[in-house]
Parts: C-alpha cells; structure tokens; sequence
C-alpha cells in the first residue's frame, strides 16, 4: 500500500481534480479515474504527477518495501 493515496496528495497540495487534469493535458474524467486506479496513469503521468504534488514517485505509486 502506498505512503499515501494520489487523492490525499492532491487534496494536501490544494488542487482540484480539474486543475490536475489541465496540468496534464487530459479530461477530468481521465485524472479521476487514474486517482481511483494509479495503475492506470503512465510512467510519464506518474512522473509528472509526482513533480506537480512535490512527492517522490515511488511514495505515492509503490508500497514500501516490506522487508
């Protein structure tokens, strides 16, 4: 599970699903259903996700290590 969700990043950092999506280049459609399912988005998305919320890519898209 990751540190935090992608809606709770968002949310921290006082965007909107619309705002996020228009720094994307995509629908608002299309953000929320990759909020619901960060499987979804691209490596590029996921990148540029993370660079728009300052968080590391792994924190929000990957588990941590359980080891």
């Amino acid at each position: 599970m990751p540190l935090e969700t992608l809606k709770e990043a968002r949310v921290r950092a006082g965007y909107t699903q619309q705002e996020m999506a228009d720094k994307l280049g995509c629908s608002r459609p299309t953000y929320a259903a990759i909020e619901l399912d960060p499987s979804r988005a691209t490596v590029l998305q996921a990148k540029t996700i993370c660079s728009i919320l300052s968080k590391n890519y792994e924190y929000i898209f990957f588990a941590p290590n359980a080891s």
